[in-house]
């Protein structure tokens, strides 16, 4: 019986996919969907006024920095849904909430 739990835990070790980073939500509607660690770098698919809605959330998996020391945050970008919008999006740190 051990083995077999053993067993079945394993593979759902396996066959989850490890998050490596904390899951955000914007601050306010008004949060930059970016191409590069570069304020007004808007990404191309966020061009022409789209906005990210406080349903939306980043699935942060590192940081990025620029001159200026402003951290931003790297990752995908999930849509109310929970489905995948936007992949590989930098957002200002201070722009979205990541929780304790």
């Amino acid at each position: 019986m051990k083995k077999a739990i053993l067993v079945a835990a394993s593979i759902m070790t396996i066959s989850t996919p490890a998050l490596a980073g904390p899951t955000c939500s914007p601050g306010d509607d008004r949060a930059q969907i970016l191409a590069s660690a570069t304020i007004g770098d808007v990404h191309p698919a966020w061009r022409g006024g789209k906005r990210v809605g406080y349903g939306w959330s980043l699935q942060v998996r590192r940081n990025a920095h620029d001159d200026a020391g402003i951290t931003y945050h790297v990752g995908d970008l999930y849509d109310t849904r929970g489905k995948l919008s936007t992949r590989n999006v930098f957002a200002i740190d201070s722009e979205w909430d990541c929780g304790p």
